[in-house]
């Protein structure tokens, strides 16, 4: 998934996004914006989208916990946002592999 399509899917998933006639908007802490929050490349902005798995309840977390512990060999408190933005879609189901067009 491209890190565009990946923040895209977080912010569905995190139900931030609304539409008017112009577009999508995205819900954030500042207000309506027309740009999606950067999940892939912004700690603080994945820490608002793991609130989604805190509120699954403690299995989510696991699984996320799990997931993380794929996509990093360090530690899980010192992943990239690109690393938590993985495991986020992983756990969710909504990790989408390129499709080979040949």
């Amino acid at each position: 998934m491209t890190p565009e399509k990946q923040r895209i899917a977080i912010a569905e998933a995190c139900g931030i996004v609304t539409h008017d006639h112009w577009g999508p908007l995205y819900r954030t802490p500042q207000g309506l914006v027309r740009v999606c929050p950067d999940f892939t490349g912004d700690l603080n902005a994945m820490h608002e989208a793991e609130r989604v798995l805190i509120e699954r309840g403690d299995e989510a977390m696991l699984d996320y916990d799990q997931e993380l512990g794929m996509v990093t060999d360090s530690w899980k408190w010192n992943a990239t946002a690109a690393q938590k933005a993985s495991a986020f879609l992983e756990t969710l189901g909504l990790w989408e592999e390129a499709k080979n067009e040949s």
